[in-house]
């Protein structure tokens, strides 16, 4: 019989032996992480992305992991953006020729002034003008513009904080189409790339109203905006709606832009104002004109097109857990077919310039 002591002494090895075996071992962990960095460079990175992707932390800027990963045919998405944007480009020329007559917009044949363009920001080093509009991905948009300054500490955009962006770092790094002369407005207007982004108008006013009033509210637009809307447009409202205006109605806030007093003072906010009253597509002759309900394919050809998407990446957008159509259904639904009539009527020259079909709620 054997005992335990006696079998395992059996298995028992040589110390000169053991560090041959644990230096033979490391050797070929060695040999084989070399040849992978040779001929699979892409390994290390592809690693790290799927721990990233485990831990909930996938990022965009990721982006030559994300082509392993999940490679898209950008021959074949390209080509269908070209021919979207052909027919976007065909549009606005079609409906600015019609509107040309009625003067009411700014067109090729009227004389603009600085002020026209207090939506565009300028990248002089990549020649690039970007027509900005709120709730349009126009956050995103700045991220970007602001890695291409190369003043910031990181290379990707979505790294940098929504609050620091508006606070401090667009005021501080980007320039503003306004500020330079006409003669220089209008040579940028000539040489430069310009795009823009438009969205369903109808889903664009939602997403102002509960942004401004109530995801992340802005006091100066309770205080503005807010106490005004609940004093015009609530019946028996109290005292603590009326002097803090924080508890706005979607229904309200349609009532304040309908109200003919409302335009007549001034113009919109931007949050809320015109496609065409902020970016001019019947002035300017845009290179790109992307949209929100396709936004990736497009922000990623637009950075293509100027030669910068290995660069910088378009930072992903979270899609929410609930649909965008059911938000819209549910708080349209609160509102007449007569004020949706009305409303459609306030942004009809944006329905028609970007085909957008009448809502239907």
């Amino acid at each position: 019989m054997f005992s335990r002591d006696n079998i395992l002494s059996s298995f028992h090895l040589p110390t000169n032996m053991i560090k041959l075996l644990v230096y033979s071992l490391i050797g070929f962990v060695c040999i084989t992480l070399g040849t992978l960095l040779v001929f699979r460079p892409d390994f290390l990175s592809t690693t790290a992305y799927r721990h990233a992707f485990r831990k909930g932390q996938q990022n965009h800027e990721d982006s030559e992991v994300e082509k392993i990963l999940h490679p898209r045919n950008m021959t074949l998405i390209y080509r269908s953006v070209r021919e979207r944007q052909r027919m976007r480009s065909e549009r606005v020329r079609d409906v600015c020729a019609k509107l040309n007559a009625t003067g009411r917009l700014l067109t090729r044949s009227r004389k603009a002034i600085p002020s026209h363009f207090s939506s565009f920001f300028v990248d002089d080093y990549h020649g690039v003008l970007y027509c900005s509009i709120p709730k349009v991905a126009s956050t995103n948009w700045k991220r970007v513009l602001l890695v291409l300054t190369g003043m910031m500490n990181t290379t990707r955009a979505n790294k940098l904080e929504r609050k620091d962006v508006f606070e401090v770092l667009v005021p501080r790094f980007l320039s503003e189409l306004k500020y330079y002369s006409m003669d220089a407005i209008k040579q940028r207007l000539e040489t430069y790339y310009k795009f823009m982004f438009v969205r369903d108008p109808m889903e664009r006013l939602l997403s102002a109203f509960v942004d401004r009033f109530h995801t992340t509210p802005v006091d100066l637009y309770r205080k503005t905006y807010g106490r005004r809307i609940v004093k015009q447009y609530r019946r028996n409202a109290s005292e603590e709606s009326l002097r803090l205006g924080h508890d706005v109605k979607f229904e309200e806030f349609v009532s304040y832009l309908l109200d003919p007093r409302t335009k007549s003072k001034k113009p919109l906010d931007i949050h809320w104002r015109e496609f065409h009253a902020l970016c001019h597509p019947c002035f300017v002759n845009y290179d790109f004109i992307g949209k929100y309900e396709t936004l990736r394919d497009d922000a990623d050809f637009v950075l293509d097109q100027l030669g910068i998407r290995e660069k910088v990446a378009f930072p992903i957008v979270d899609r929410p857990t609930v649909k965008t159509s059911e938000i819209l259904a549910e708080k349209y639904s609160q509102i007449s077919a007569a004020d949706i009539y009305r409303l459609w009527k306030l942004y009809s020259i944006d329905f028609d310039l970007f085909d957008y079909p009448y809502p239907d709620f």
